[in-house]
C-alpha cells in the first residue's frame, strides 16, 4: 500500500533488443540444423563406407589384442576368485610369487651344494653370542664350486681379522671376528657382516680379492662383482649376500628365515645353514627389536673354516 506498482513486480524489465535477440533464436537453430543436414547429404558414400570399415578393423584389432594379452587374467586382478575355490589362495596372496614352484628351486639348490669337491671343506662355522650369554654354533654349508669367489671372500672373512675402525687406512686384515647382528627382519632374515663396526653402514670385502684394476666400473672400494643368482632364497637359513648396488657385495651378508622369494636375483646366495638354525629362531623370536635394530648386543665371537 502506498508503493508505486512497478515495485512489486519480482520480472526483470527487458529491453528492446533482449526481446528481439529472443526472437531470433529459434530462426538461427533451424538454419543450422537445415545447413548441418544438407553438408552430410552432400558428402559421398564411399568416405561413409570406408570410415565404418575403419571402424570395424580397428574394433576387431582391439578384440584381437585383449584375446592375445599373457596377463589377461590375473595380471590386473581378474580371476582372483576362481583360483581362491581352487585353493589356490585369497585375492592378497596371489601376487608376483604365487606360483612359485619351492620344490623345483630347492632341486636346483641342491644340484649346486652336490658340485662341492669333497675332499675340500666347504663349511664354517660363526659361534653367536646373544646379550653375553654362552654362544651358540652355526654351521654353513657353502656353494664354493658354483660361486667360488664368493665363498673365498667368505671363507677368508671368517679366518682372519676382526672388526677394523673406518678411518684406519693402515689395516691390512679384516674379519667377522667382533662383529654384531645390526639388523633384524623377522619376516625376511637377520642382517650382519659389517666388518667396520658401523652398525651396518660399512663392509669391505677382503683385501686379498680387491684391487683397483679389479674393480668393477661404477662400483665402490673393497667390493666384489655378482658372481651368479643360481641358489634361490627358499626358505630359512639360506646365507645371501647383502649388497648395496649392483655387482657390490662386500662383507655384509644375511641369513634367512623364511621363504624369500623377492630376494631372488637381487642378492647373490651362496650358502645354508645346516646346524644351529634353532638359535636363529630363537634370537628371532626373543630379542626385542626397536626399528629393526636389536636392543641387546648379538656378537660373533668366534668362526672360522670347518
Amino acid at each position: 500500500r502506498g508503493q508505486p506498482e512497478h515495485t512489486l513486480s519480482t520480472k526483470p524489465k527487458m529491453n528492446s533488443t533482449t526481446a528481439a535477440a529472443r526472437a531470433a533464436a529459434p530462426l538461427l537453430g533451424r538454419l543450422v540444423r537445415q545447413s548441418a543436414g544438407s553438408t552430410a547429404a552432400l558428402l559421398p558414400a564411399v568416405t561413409s563406407s570406408s570410415l565404418s570399415a575403419d571402424a570395424a578393423a580397428a574394433a576387431n584389432q582391439q578384440q584381437q589384442q585383449r584375446s592375445l594379452a599373457t596377463g589377461a587374467k590375473g595380471a590386473r586382478g581378474h580371476g582372483w576368485y576362481k583360483k581362491y575355490r581352487e585353493n589356490r589362495g585369497g585375492r592378497h596372496l596371489q601376487g608376483r610369487w604365487h606360483d612359485r614352484d619351492v620344490d623345483k628351486l630347492n632341486a636346483i639348490n641342491d644340484r649346486a651344494f652336490a658340485l662341492n669337491d669333497s675332499s675340500k671343506s666347504s663349511k664354517t662355522y660363526l659361534d653367536l653370542s646373544v646379550g653375553g650369554a654362552e654362544p651358540g654354533r652355526i654351521v654353513i654349508e657353502l656353494a664354493s664350486a658354483a660361486l667360488p669367489v664368493t665363498c673365498e671372500n667368505f671363507v677368508k672373512l671368517c679366518s682372519d681379522g676382526g672388526v677394523v675402525d673406518a678411518s684406519d687406512r693402515t689395516a691390512e686384515n679384516w674379519g667377522y671376528k667382533g662383529t654384531n647382528v645390526h639388523k633384524i627382519e623377522k619376516a625376511v632374515g637377520i642382517c650382519m657382516g659389517d666388518v667396520l663396526g658401523q652398525n651396518g653402514n660399512g663392509g669391505r670385502c677382503h683385501p686379498s680379492l680387491w684391487t683397483p684394476q679389479s674393480n668393477h666400473p661404477h662400483a665402490g672400494a673393497y667390493t666384489i662383482a655378482d658372481e651368479a643368482h643360481v641358489i634361490s632364497h627358499t626358505g630359512p637359513g639360506i646365507v645371501t649376500m647383502l649388497s648395496t648396488g649392483v655387482h657390490e657385495n662386500d662383507s655384509r651378508f644375511m641369513i634367512t628365515t623364511s621363504n624369500a622369494p623377492q630376494l631372488d636375483g637381487r642378492f647373490v646366495a651362496f650358502g645354508r645353514v645346516t646346524e644351529g638354525l634353532d638359535i636363529i629362531e630363537d634370537t628371532v623370536a626373543n630379542v626385542f627389536t626397536k626399528r629393526g635394530r636389536p636392543t641387546v648386543d648379538i656378537e660373533v665371537v668366534g668362526c672360522g673354516l670347518l
